[in-house]
């Protein structure tokens, strides 16, 4: 990637995509922002990540209910942690070059809170078992919902790839 930091030196893995690619909304991005910010404290438990997360859901939810938002991501991302087996590979959401490349755990998860918010049932379930990798998918669908049912439908017919 030519807009890539000096600092920077990640490159695309098989399955990786451009956030640009997924055709985000705001309320999209800032879920995967948030949600990469959740990863990283799991990862990094004493880098205080979360605090960021938590303190910034204004930043990532712009509006009323940000906190009530942020709450909700986490719940998505807790339910995809406690039903994936393997590790979910994320993008460092504090480097400008590698946040703008989506992994393709992070596409996985992305698209089940865009298939939430278009009531897409199909996709949010076939979004569901990718993501969780064949394990239980019940409580990530709730919580994809819950998600969307907070923010809200979005109108958006497609989703890119």
């Amino acid at each position: 990637m030519a807009d890539r930091p000096h600092n920077c030196c990640h490159l695309m893995s098989m399955g990786d995509t451009s956030l640009e690619a997924l055709d985000a909304d705001a309320v999209e991005y800032g879920f995967l922002s948030a949600a990469r910010y959740f990863c990283v404290s799991f990862s990094e438990p004493l880098g205080g990540a979360w605090v960021t997360a938590m303190l910034g859901a204004d930043y990532f939810f712009p509006g009323p209910d940000s906190a009530e938002k942020m709450r909700r991501a986490l719940a998505v991302v807790h339910e995809m942690r406690t039903s994936r087996r393997s590790t979910f590979r994320f993008s460092n959401p504090r480097c400008e070059g590698c946040s703008s490349i989506v992994t393709e755990d992070e596409r996985h998860l992305l698209q089940l809170v865009q298939h939430a918010r278009a009531h897409r049932v199909s996709m949010l379930a076939s979004s569901a078992m990718l993501l969780c990798e064949g394990h239980a998918t019940d409580r990530v669908i709730a919580a994809a919902r819950g998600f969307a049912d907070c923010v809200g439908a979005t109108t958006r017919d497609t989703i890119r790839v």
